[in-house]
This record gives C-alpha cells, structure tokens and sequence, in this order.
C-alpha cells in the first residue's frame, strides 16, 4: 500500500465530496435526523443501527454502514488521511533533522459484524507510510499493514444496565484521555492487546475492568504482537452527580502498569511497575464548562520508590453570538524527579497522552504548563483556534521529555525552570460530512533552560486531509 499519488487522492476527495450530498445536504422530508454521519474518534464505538431503516438507506454510503448479512448486518467503514509536514528544530536541534518536510498518509478499513443483538466481530487493518522523513523511522511514523484491532463482543442487558464482555486487539481511551488516547496526532494509532467488561446504565455507577498487554510494535506487514514485557490491568466508575445532561460527571480509574525498558532521566533502564490512580470531574453550567483531573501515582522503579502526581485543570466560557467565540484556561502540572540521590523516583509517567499542546513532541512530564485559548467558528463548517503556552520545569533536577517518555533533555543540562514560550494555532474545515481538513502550526521559543543546553526554537506545520466513510 504506497503512497497515493496526488491525483487518485484529489480524484478519491472529490468523489466521496459528490456523495456526501445525498445524506447530509439534501434529506429526504420523512428522514429520521439519525440517517446522517456520526464518527466519533475511536471508531468502534459508533453505532448505525438507525441506518437499517429503509428511509435512511437512500444513499451508497448508508447502504455501506448497514449490509444485510444473513439473520445480522455487516457495517463497512474506514479512513484515509494524508498530512504534509514541516518540522523545523525538531527535539530543538537534537538529533537527526528533516530539513525538507516530510509526507504521511494513514489508510484504514474495518468491518464491524453483527450476527445477533448480543454478538459482535470486528476487525480493523491499517497502514502507515512516511516520504521524506529524515529524522525519525519509528513505528510511530511508519508501521505497514497490520490488524490494528480485531476483537470479539459480547452483550447482555443485565438489571438496569447493560454488561459488554470485548476481547482482543482494541483502542482504549478514557475520559478526557489525559492517561489513555490512542495516538491519534502520530501517522499510526496504537491499540491493546485486552479484554475489557463495561456495565453502563443510565443512572447511578457504571464501570468496567481491564486486564491485557501492551503491543510490541514493528515496522513491517502483520508483524505486530502482544508485548509480554508491558502488562496493565485496572477498573473504571463513574457517575452523573445530579440529573440531566449539563450535571458534573466523576469519573474514577485505578490502572496498574507493569512494563520494562523503561529510562526516565535516571539514564539506566529497568522495570516500572506503577499504580495510577485518578479522579475527574466534568461539566457545564450555562455557558460554563469545567474539566479537572487529579492523577497520583505509586510503585516501584528499579528499587526506587515512586511518589509521582499530575493535576490538570481547563474552563471555558462560550459567548453568544454568530461566531460562538469561545476562551478558556488550561493549567497542567506533573511532578519530576526532586532528588537523583535519595530512594524515590518522583517523574510522572504520562501513559498514553496526548501531546502537552498541540501536535508536537513534548509530554506533560515535569511540566507546569499555562495555557489560554480562544476558538471561533465562522461558519458550521469552520473552527479556528489560537492559543500560547508556558512551559516551566516543575522540578529543577530533572529533564523535560517526549511522548515516548525519553527525556529530550537532562535535568543536569540546566539550572533555570523555563523551559519556554509556545504560539500556535488551529482551523479546520469540513468540506463534507466524510472530509476533512487541517492546518496546524505552532512556534516554541526556547527558554532559559533549553537554551543552557544549546536548544534551538521549534516550528511545526501541517497540512492534512482526512476522508471518513
């Protein structure tokens, strides 16, 4: 699976486009509201029953979601995403450098069978590809064709609820996805190798527990495989503190992580095993929305005892007006090593998050990080967003560190706090409802400390294109 050229991709973009008309611009008058996409970030979890309605299979992609397959149906989907890239100063100016920009395109198809009501196959395959990118041939840039998932569902209503039993290759993301998220900002997404219980119902507690491994991650076609040295198991609760939909929401996580290889800025390997516990809270008031999360974690690395947190907070305001402008707060805080010579180690693990800030490399780890944003739409199409950070050591001795969790700098590379200063912004354009597109840049000015190391600023700037049927 190459690389499209230009034009098969330009030719693809405008087709799907052409058919996109037909379920979201143009309903029929007796068409149920529920005939138009609804994607969501992890694919597995959408859900188009209400395409088995003979008023909404009007069009080939709705035919598409809902196939007749014997006595059950058989939904078809997938993905196509192109991205052209520029990073300047990547890991500011350490190691080896893209000084031409690069292109990545990530292709995904799945099949999600339905047998019976309570029975559920799904399979997942996807392909990533990089041109001309110097600095980095990590699996997060390139990984060829592979099952990214392929799990097995069961479900069964259980008193007020209903009890979900998956097992096998699957995404998993949590929350607001501070500790969980399934690399969508990398050209391959990751998965676990898991089974996973879930009982929802619509008031009171629900939960659910986890128990798997990790993958061991390669390069090359269908070579990806259960990581026995990465283990985790754990459970998650939560609930509505209040009736209808704007009242907060707790959620709870306990996650133990078992996995070797890891460094930190202590520069020696070992094992890491680790207890995460989290608590979040969420919701709106009006125009008012709120999101904070408190993350401890305990365990033991190398010997060393861990005494790690992270705390993380975001409010936002939504005003009423044609361009719904919306601002809003972001504070994170993860705790770094406070001393390299006592027995505990106090780095934060960040998991499987997302990126401190938009798309580039830098994790939360040892960060307190200040961040306002302001986000308009023009139009129901459009989002425009532009924010700044800044970025400061929470503890001098020790490093600031990628999303692999290698520091990108040692502590004893410097004595100052800031790390320094990062300008970006953000648009988005969906040309239909199935496409698609981007633009990303941000600019960090290295501060004190990265200076001390002989750091350079870092510019990031992408342009991509995502096709979703």
């Amino acid at each position: 699976m190459a690389l499209l050229p230009a034009a098969t991709a330009a030719l693809l973009l405008n087709t799907v486009a052409g058919a996109a008309e037909t379920p979201a611009d143009a309903p029929a008058p007796n068409r149920p509201a529920a005939c138009s996409p609804a994607f969501k970030p992890v694919n597995h979890d959408e859900d188009w029953t209400a395409l088995r309605d003979p008023r909404c299979r009007t069009s080939p992609w709705a035919r598409l979601k809902a196939v007749p397959a014997g006595e059950g149906w058989l939904s078809l989907g997938g993905e196509a995403r192109w991205r052209a890239e520029y990073r300047g100063h990547e890991r500011f100016g350490r190691g080896p450098q893209d000084d031409d920009g690069d292109l990545q395109q990530r292709l995904r198809v799945w099949a999600d069978y339905r047998p019976t009501p309570g029975l559920r196959l799904f399979v997942d395959l996807q392909d990533a590809r990089s041109v001309g990118l110097d600095s980095s041939r990590s699996v997060t840039e390139e990984s060829h064709v592979d099952f990214h998932q392929a799990f097995v569902e069961a479900r069964t209503d259980l008193g007020e609820g209903t009890l979900v039993t998956r097992l096998g290759r699957q995404e998993f993301a949590l929350g607001a996805s501070r500790l969980f998220e399934p690399r969508e900002g990398a050209n391959a997404r990751t998965a676990f190798d898991m089974v996973l219980l879930t009982y929802a119902r619509p008031t009171g507690w629900s939960g659910g527990l986890f128990a798997g491994y990790g993958l061991r991650e390669a390069r090359g076609a269908f070579d990806d495989a259960s990581d026995r040295d990465y283990r985790l198991f754990g459970a998650t609760a939560s609930r509505r503190l209040g009736a209808g939909p704007e009242a907060p929401r707790l959620e709870l996580l306990y996650v133990n992580t078992d996995r070797t290889g890891a460094v930190f800025d202590t520069g020696i390997a070992g094992r890491d095993d680790r207890h995460t516990g989290s608590a979040r809270l969420d919701g709106r008031a009006g125009a008012l929305d709120y999101d904070a999360e408190a993350v401890i974690q305990r365990g033991d690395f190398r010997g060393l005892d861990i005494r790690a947190w992270y705390v993380s907070a975001a409010v936002g305001h939504t005003f009423e007006h044609a361009w719904s402008p919306r601002l809003s707060l972001r504070l994170d805080a993860a705790s770094g090593d406070k001393d390299r010579a006592d027995n505990q180690i106090n780095t934060y693990n960040l998991l499987h998050a997302p990126p401190i800030s938009m798309r580039t490399e830098l994790g939360v780890t040892n960060l307190v990080s200040v961040q306002p944003q302001v986000t308009i739409k023009p139009d129901s199409r459009t989002t425009v967003g532009l924010l700044t950070a800044g970025l400061w050591r929470q503890s001098r001795e020790d490093g600031v560190y990628l999303l692999s969790g290698l520091p990108v700098r040692s502590g004893i590379e410097g004595r100052s706090r800031y790390v320094g200063w990062r300008y970006a912004a953000f648009a988005t354009y969906a040309l239909t409802p199935f496409v698609t597109l981007t633009a990303i840049g941000n600019h960090t000015v290295a501060g004190d400390f990265l200076e001390e190391s002989g750091a350079r600023d870092q510019t990031y700037v992408g342009l991509g294109a995502t096709l979703r049927y």
